[in-house]
C-alpha cells in the first residue's frame, strides 16, 4: 500500500479516485517514445502494488487492478513500472523499458528479485548513533548506483548526538558528490510511519 504524506494509504484517500496527470506519476519522454502508433487505444499505467496473483496501478483515472496476459507472472513486474494496458478491460498489454531498476540478489537463487524500477532518486536512511554502519551504506550506494539512481543519504536523530558532522563527514567519505543531509525531529511534528 502507497501511503501519502498524513499516514493515508491510497484506498483510503478520497483523493485516490481523482484523475492525476501522467507527469505527476513520473511519465517522460523517455516512456511517450517507447509508445507505438497501434498502441493508441492502451492507456499508460504505474505499477503501484505487486502481488503474487495481482498487480494494481495508478493511470490518469485513478488506481486500477490489472489483469495480466496468459503466461505472465506477477514477479516480472516491479512497483514503479510503467505499463500499457486495456483502459476498459484492464488488461495488461506490456511492460515499457525501465529507465532504472532496483533489484537485490537473494540467497538460493539465480535470478534477482525486483525491488523497484524507475525510481530517479533513493533515498537511504539512517539514523546519527551506532546504527549508521557505513559497510552498509555502501551496499545500498552499490544498489543505488547500478540501478541508474541518484543516492541521497538521509541522517536523522542529529539531535541526540553532540556533533552530527563527524556522522555527515563519514557519510560524504563514501562516495565523491553524495548529497547528505542531516535532519532534526520537530517536536511539534508527529511522527508517521
Amino acid at each position: 500500500m502507497c501511503h501519502s504524506a498524513i499516514g493515508k494509504t491510497v484506498t483510503d484517500d478520497s483523493d485516490a479516485t481523482r484523475p492525476v496527470s501522467l507527469s505527476s506519476l513520473g511519465w517522460s519522454d523517455f516512456f511517450e517514445d517507447q509508445l507505438e502508433p497501434h498502441e493508441a487505444a492502451l492507456a499508460p499505467h504505474r505499477i503501484a502494488t505487486v502481488h503474487r496473483a495481482r498487480l494494481t496501478a495508478i493511470s490518469e483515472a485513478g488506481p486500477v487492478e490489472l489483469t495480466l496476459p496468459v503466461h505472465s507472472q506477477t514477479g516480472d513486474y516491479a512497483v514503479g513500472d510503467w505499463v500499457l494496458a486495456d483502459p476498459k478491460a484492464r488488461r495488461l498489454h506490456r511492460r515499457l523499458i525501465r529507465k532504472t531498476v532496483l533489484e537485490r540478489r537473494t540467497e538460493g537463487s539465480k535470478t534477482p528479485q525486483l525491488a523497484g524500477a524507475n525510481v530517479d532518486t533513493l533515498f537511504i536512511v539512517t539514523s546519527c548513533n551506532a546504527d549508521c554502519n557505513p559497510a552498509r551504506l555502501e551496499r545500498y550506494l552499490t544498489l543505488a548506483n547500478e540501478a541508474g539512481t541518484t543516492p541521497v543519504i538521509l541522517l536523522t536523530k542529529a539531535d541526540t548526538v553532540a556533533d552530527a558532522r563527524v556522522y555527515e563527514q563519514r557519510a560524504i567519505a563514501l562516495q565523491r558528490g553524495l548529497a547528505v543531509v542531516t535532519l532534526n525531529p520537530d517536536p511539534e511534528m508527529p511522527l508517521l510511519l
